[in-house]
């Protein structure tokens, strides 16, 4: 397999063009045409479980903020079996599914340079997404990222990730989401196997013993804590609140835009 074909069927389905009932072909996704290629990309990756819907939501929320660049859906995950257990556990095989999608990064880098790329995951998406930065070869880049509620521990080191961030990497949280990113992940661990509160529920913390370099790299964060004024925004504090349509619309369409540049730096 080529590295064009391999590059397709990461991002693009199998027989994309598929015959109806009738026989007539049907048309590829909106968000995946050639013209939105041509604009950039943006990729999403859901949480554990693999259903995949909360990050349609994000996508079409996205669009309508006016993100005209292409908008995929990478899925991970074993699927809905996997959820709470191999999802979870399978350290090795959600190593290599960042591989694989940072390979793909890689090529739609080297075939449509200049263009932007911003890499959101949710939830357990969000280990994926940092694991994915951080497979990303020395030199290549993402303009921006997002860790929406990531299931990892709170002094997950990042240093990693943010060096294969040119602009800005933003993670969000929320003390409401304690059903899932506190008890979920104290009793069943986060993605990178730590067992308590996750940085989902009470935001990332500085690592200890942080080198010079990572010290630089950690400029290029920031997080975001839920605010009872993102109600508005269609936002109540839960665990899908950051992938609700008009929230994406209102808050993380800009942000992909590089309209507007949300939270805070870590404190040391």
């Amino acid at each position: 397999m080529t590295a064009d074909e391999k590059h397709r069927r990461r991002f693009i389905p199998d027989n994309p063009v598929r015959a109806s009932a009738d026989g007539r072909p049907r048309r590829l996704s909106p968000y995946l045409t050639p013209e939105r290629l041509d604009r950039g990309l943006v990729v999403c990756l859901d949480g554990v479980g693999g259903y995949n819907w909360l990050p349609r939501l994000l996508r079409r929320g996205l669009d309508r903020g006016g993100v005209d660049a292409a908008i995929v859906i990478y899925n991970w995950s074993v699927g809905p079996l996997g959820m709470w257990a191999a999802d979870l556990i399978a350290q090795r095989r959600n190593r290599q599914m960042a591989r694989d999608l940072a390979e793909t990064i890689v090529g739609y880098r080297e075939r449509m340079p200049g263009r932007p790329i911003t890499l959101v995951g949710h939830s357990g998406g969000g280990g994926l997404a940092a694991w994915t930065l951080e497979a990303l070869p020395e030199g290549v880049a993402v303009d921006r990222a997002l860790l929406l509620a990531p299931a990892l521990s709170p002094r997950y080191n990042l240093a990693g990730a943010l060096a294969h961030v040119r602009h800005r990497l933003l993670a969000t949280y929320s003390w409401g989401d304690v059903g899932l990113m506190g008890l979920g992940t104290t009793l069943f661990g986060t993605m990178d196997r730590r067992f308590g509160p996750s940085a989902g529920l009470v935001g990332f913390r500085l690592p200890p013993g942080l080198t010079a370099g990572h010290q630089a790299a950690y400029e290029k964060f920031r997080q975001m804590g839920w605010r009872p004024r993102m109600i508005r925004d269609g936002h109540l504090g839960e665990h899908t609140g950051w992938t609700g349509i008009r929230f994406a619309r209102r808050i993380l369409a800009p942000f992909v835009l590089g309209q507007t540049d949300h939270g805070q730096a870590l404190a040391g």
